[in-house]
């Protein structure tokens, strides 16, 4: 009898998704962004079965209805659209499980930022699908508290390192950078979309079409930056790496030498 791996049949679900679904989310994020002002822009990800870890930066987890709905109809069925502002915050966008025409939009942790910590999270919204209706919903019911938690928690986490922006590589060599001012994000995400917010880091990744060479695109953003008054660090590694160092390998004590055996007492020759 031959086995069938269940991981490639929840693959091939995932591809054989309808194109008019993913179409639908598509569509309606085009149209949310501008209802949201000029500084946001989307895009939709493909969804493949287990996800990539730009669920675990959904800053609801658990305790919210985008964390329910994704744990209830299956990570695999499900696309993920994502709303860029161009200081670093990020929504993720998905189709109500079982609603016609709604929405659900939750907001991620904001760029640079790793760690939860005990601010009150922006909870999830349910919208519909029109965009304008949906637009002024989380203009009123998510922005606002957003926006708030997002300063609170960038500066509880990571105040003494506002002014530095990390740039590195990433596993494939495309230039990353990790940075939590919301200026110095602007500067790389206002660049002609020659850098994007990935949503599974909080990281700013060059795009993969980008017209200048890797080289090129890190000289220019260094050069800005610098202007700014920002401390630029260059490096080959990942900038996570720096961020979360490596623990010292552990060092063994030295075991103490066993001390010589007591001479015994001479035995009687027979």
């Amino acid at each position: 009898m031959i086995q069938r791996d269940p991981v490639h049949r929840y693959e091939q679900e995932s591809n054989s998704r309808s194109a008019a679904a993913v179409e639908t989310l598509e569509s309606f994020t085009a149209a949310l962004a501008p209802q949201l002002g000029a500084a946001w822009s989307h895009h939709v990800i493909p969804t493949p079965y287990r996800w990539s870890h730009s669920d675990d930066r959904l800053w609801e987890r658990e305790e919210g209805v985008l964390w329910r709905a994704l744990g209830r109809d299956g990570d695999h069925k499900l696309a993920r659209s994502f709303l860029t502002h161009a200081h670093g915050l990020q929504l993720c966008v998905v189709e109500r499980p079982h609603q016609v025409d709604e929405f659900l939009v939750g907001a991620m942790l904001p760029a640079g930022v790793f760690e939860y910590d005990t601010t009150d999270h922006p909870k999830a919204i349910a919208v519909s699908g029109d965009p304008v209706r949906a637009g002024a919903a989380v203009r009123r019911r998510l922005l606002p508290y957003y926006r708030h938690a997002a300063v609170r928690v960038a500066s509880g986490t990571r105040f003494k390192q506002a002014s530095r922006v990390v740039i590195g590589r990433s596993s494939d060599g495309r230039p990353i950078a990790d940075t939590v001012m919301p200026r110095a994000i602007r500067v790389l995400l206002h660049e002609d979309g020659r850098w994007r917010l990935d949503p599974g880091t909080g990281l700013c990744v060059t795009d993969i079409n980008a017209p200048c060479t890797p080289e090129a695109l890190v000289q220019e953003a260094g050069d800005r930056l610098r202007q700014l008054g920002f401390e630029v660090v260059l490096t080959d590694r990942n900038p996570l790496e720096i961020y979360f160092p490596s623990p010292p390998p552990a060092r063994t004590a030295p075991v103490a030498a066993a001390p010589p055996p007591t001479p015994g007492k001479p035995g009687r020759a027979r």
